[in-house]
């Protein structure tokens, strides 16, 4: 078995690829003895001395027989010749390249061999090999005083290859290079003469004269305090040679090799991206400008979205500022089976294209590296690594000339590449598309249906590729009008057929950046398809696949990193459209029947347990909230009010598309899309969602009837018919009412009875019954009552008093009522909702019964808590009654500032008879300011 014996640094025996454990000082000494010297033997006496540097014990030559002995069972045992006796001594002998510093010494030997057959980059690639091996002093942390004549001779070998190799590389002009390396040795080395030589000639050559000459002033002074001597000659002469800015200094002009120009065509068509075009032209230093690292831009985004096309369109820009090489590499990270894709590969295509001859190309990657860093020593050269799919697989390919310019194309964010520029390419905004378009149809009908057009590079989603495909299917169909080609795109089961023309097509490109992804990552990919909102966040996901929300994080990360989502606001992920479809074709071919409906079961469950948690939040103490089916998940735990609201209107259009779903699928829990709704209950009123819940709730309604599951009827229909009610739709509510009323009793669902009769009291009221009205209201409360419902009895005691001051106009029986409600929430505790619209009936009420400054109070505690809660509509409703009540205390600026202020809500909220009462009294205000201001 080849084992590895390394001496170059901390001593260590390496056998099939794991290190051997040594054991003791004694041991380990013995074995470095031999190293030193293998091949040859070494006597005892010598080891002798080398184990005990003072006084052996008498029975030294026995121990130290011993210990080779134990040596040689331990290298045994991992299959390794040990020590064999030779004369008065030991010999180890090690087979070739087993043992690191005869390798060192082989490789120097080949640098000599090219440096004097004229191959002076041959010469210092084998250097950089043979110094590569160190890895720190010989034998470091071995203390042997016997060892060390030959120790310090292995570092004078190591520090002579090093002054070889840096006065190679600074005739190969690399000076830049090699200034940090050198101010290292100079620091460890300031006796030799030669270092400090060099490193002054490479400032010098870098432009940096006066630090060259601090170099010569340290060692001059070094070299009196330490020896009493002055420099020597060469170095006293390249002294004064720096001090008259000798022309002779100058590194060399480099060995040019035959320019390049390996650039695919621009395109003719190439449109837009002129803020792309200059990020990356602005990442390069001013003409002249000197500068220490190359310019590496990488430039990533989605299959399709222009990458390639960008950075070949930026390469021709730039051309003329790198005339000696222009390289172009498709490294083919996503076509599978193509040995190009292999960095050593890509390598030998580039040397080969700089005019390597193969069998000057050596076989391991770090020398091939080497060796095309060399090539490219001292050249301008401008580099296209197309299709990269790592850091990893770059880094080898990357110059190390400060005046070259490397650009990047990846599907992936290559975020761990060091130094390079990233920039991630977005779909083109819909004039560039439609531009695009335009040009490469090539066609009057692209100009006289603009809409048509408009509406065509939507479909495309503003993506290049699929603009291109279409364009170009226009084109070649000259009886097709656009609103054909838009017709044929808007049908989502074709459309991916659709934009595919020749060898070009959108699924194809999608294709091979699904292949690149693990199992796991491709399922998910697939499931979100199915999730039926516009984005969703790592909880949703997880619920989706019904994985840990760690992993799901995990993955989305990943999928947001080779572009397969997207990311428009932080913690939320979205497809691109034509991804969506790609990702749910993928799901119907390759995910069973039963799958695909267990993530609408999964995710009516966590949106449901969520959505209850926010209820509970706000509502605390409302029975139904226990009412609701159990679930599975136990939902997202919302640290605040503010955090809940805001994840469930985030969700919401998720959250309706899974309902909606529930409603057209038979095999669907009815139940539990029902209470989902009923969760939005406190929503509803908060951040008036009625006219969003309307459509889903009556969906659920008939489904739930149509399938005999009376108490989801009753929920669903309690929604709708309150959603009606408060879109001012009196008679379609009341229908609805009095049927989830029927379906309540013949479903025995006494919790939502409660609520039914709540709002059927308050369609009473509106058709002016109040007599029904108070009964319906006492019949409600009787329920809540029995059931300990705290927040149904605050909601109808709240209710009961607003009849008597609006539409009895008895604001003072009222108070009672109000005032029983603020009791109970305070009692109750956790009613913020509740308690806001108690305070704006009392400030009603106050403010009719002649007591304006208390209820402008009862307001401004309203309006406070409803800004809290984010609650837009009580906002605007407390903000109208302040103006209502300034104007009658006189106080018109203020009343008109509150004008101003509520109605920007009813206009966000889309209440048009609110705003019409708003700029009534508006006007009014603004008559009765021009009336009281004296005439001029």
């Amino acid at each position: 078995m080849a084992g590895e014996f390394k001496i170059l640094g901390p001593l260590e025996v390496w056998t099939g690829g794991e290190p051997l454990r040594l054991s003791g000082a004694g041991q380990r000494k013995v074995l470095a003895a031999l190293l030193l010297s293998a091949g040859y033997v070494v006597p005892l006496s010598h080891l002798v001395d080398v184990v005990w540097p003072q006084e052996p014990p008498p029975t030294a030559e026995k121990r130290v027989r011993n210990l080779v002995s134990e040596l040689r069972g331990l290298l045994a045992d991992g299959g390794l010749a040990g020590p064999v006796a030779a004369g008065a001594g030991y010999r180890l002998d090690v087979g070739e390249g087993e043992l690191d510093a005869a390798v060192f010494d082989s490789r120097v030997r080949r640098a000599r061999r090219h440096a004097a057959d004229g191959q002076p980059a041959e010469a210092v690639a084998e250097f950089r090999a043979a110094l590569h091996l160190w890895r720190g002093p010989v034998l470091a942390g071995l203390e042997c005083p016997a060892l060390q004549p030959q120790v310090t001779s292995w570092e004078e070998r190591r520090t002579a290859a090093l002054e070889e190799d840096i006065e190679l590389e600074l005739d190969l002009g690399r000076h830049h290079s090699v200034i940090s390396e050198l101010s290292e040795q100079v620091a460890a080395h300031p006796l030799r003469e030669r270092l400090a030589g060099q490193l002054m000639l490479a400032l010098h050559r870098a432009g940096r004269r006066p630090e060259a000459l601090r170099v010569f002033h340290d060692t001059r002074e070094t070299l009196a305090e330490e020896l009493g001597l002055d420099p020597g000659d060469q170095l006293q002469r390249l002294h004064q040679q720096i001090l008259s800015d000798d022309p002779g200094l100058a590194a060399s002009p480099p060995d040019r090799r035959r320019r390049v120009h390996q650039l695919p065509h621009d395109l003719a068509d190439f449109t837009g991206r002129a803020t792309e075009l200059n990020r990356l032209i602005s990442a390069l230093p001013a003409e002249g400008e000197p500068t220490t690292a190359v310019v590496i831009s990488s430039i990533d985004g989605m299959a399709g979205i222009g990458k390639t096309a960008l950075a070949v369109h930026a390469a021709h820009r730039l051309a003329d500022r790198y005339p000696d090489a222009q390289l172009f590499i498709d490294l083919h990270a996503h076509t599978a089976g193509d040995e190009l894709g292999t960095t050593a590969a890509a390598l030998e295509t580039l040397l080969r294209a700089v005019g390597v001859p193969r069998e000057r190309i050596p076989d391991k990657l770090h020398q091939r590296a080497g060796l095309w860093r060399d090539e490219l020593a001292g050249l301008k050269a401008l580099i296209v690594l197309d299709n990269a799919t790592s850091a990893e697989q770059v880094r080898p390919l990357l110059p190390g000339d400060p005046d070259s310019l490397v650009l990047i194309t990846s599907r992936r964010r290559l975020t761990d590449l060091e130094a390079a520029r990233t920039l991630s390419l977005e779909v083109l905004p819909p004039v560039d598309a439609a531009a695009l378009f335009t040009r490469i149809a090539d066609d009057a009908r692209a100009v006289t249906e603009p809409q048509a057009l408009d509406e065509v590079v939507r479909l495309c989603g503003l993506l290049p590729l699929a603009v291109r495909i279409a364009a170009a299917r226009l084109r070649t169909r000259p009886t097709w009008t656009l609103a054909h080609l838009a017709e044929r795109l808007g049908d989502q089961q074709r459309r991916l057929g659709e934009l595919a023309t020749g060898d070009r097509s959108v699924a194809a490109a999608f294709a091979l950046s699904y292949r690149q992804l693990t199992p796991v990552q491709q399922r998910l990919f697939r499931l979100l398809s199915l999730h039926p909102g516009p984005d969703f966040d790592a909880h949703t996901a997880a619920r989706v696949a019904d994985i840990a929300l760690q992993e799901a994080d995990r993955l989305l990360e990943d999928l947001l990193d080779v572009h397969l989502l997207q990311q428009r606001t932080f913690g939320r992920y979205r497809f691109h459209d034509l991804l969506h479809t790609y990702a749910a074709h993928l799901a119907l071919e390759e995910d069973t029947e039963a799958d695909r409906r267990a993530v609408l079961g999964r995710l009516l469950d966590h949106y449901l347990a969520s959505a209850r948690n926010l209820y509970r939040l706000l509502r605390n103490g409302c029975k139904l909230a226990d009412a609701m089916a159990a679930t599975h998940s136990a939902g997202v735990a919302f640290a605040d009010l503010a955090e809940g609201q805001t994840w469930v209107l985030n969700e919401l259009d998720g959250i309706l598309g899974a309902v909606r779903s529930a409603a057209g699928d038979p095999g669907a829990p009815i139940a539990v899309a029902a209470d989902l709704l009923l969760a939005l209950d406190p929503l509803g009123d908060i951040a008036f969602l009625w006219p969003r819940l309307n459509g889903p709730a009556a969906e659920i309604a008939d489904a739930a009837e149509a399938r005999g599951e009376f108490p989801a009827e009753a929920r669903a229909r309690y929604m709708l018919g309150g959603g009606l009610w408060q879109v001012a739709r009196l008679d379609g509510g009341e229908a609805q009412v009095r049927r989830g009323i029927r379906a309540a009793h013949d479903g025995g669902d006494e919790a939502i009875l409660d609520r039914l009769l709540n709002v059927s009291a308050l369609l009473a009221s509106h058709r002016q019954d109040h007599e029904e009205a108070l009964a319906t209201f006492q019949e409600s409360l009787a329920i809540s009552r029995r059931s300990g419902d705290w927040w149904s009895q605050l909601e109808v005691l709240n209710n009961i008093a607003y009849l008597y001051i609006i539409r009895l106009g008895r604001p003072l029986e009222a108070l009672p009522w109000l005032e029983r409600g603020l009791a109970l929430a305070d009692r109750v505790g956790g009613q913020p909702s509740a308690w806001q619209h108690l305070m704006i009936n009392r400030g009603r009420a106050k403010r009719a019964l002649g007591r304006p400054d208390e209820a402008v109070e009862d307001f401004r505690a309203a309006l406070t808590v409803s800004r809290a809660l984010a609650s837009p509509f009580q906002e605007a409703m407390a903000l109208q009654e302040l103006m209502v009540t300034m104007r009658g205390l006189g106080r018109l600026e203020e009343a008109l500032e509150h004008a101003e202020a509520s109605l920007a809500i009813w206009r966000r909220l889309g209440q048009e008879a609110r705003q019409a009462a708003v700029r009534f009294q508006q006007e009014t205000i603004h008559a009765e300011l021009d009336g009281s201001r004296p005439l001029a």
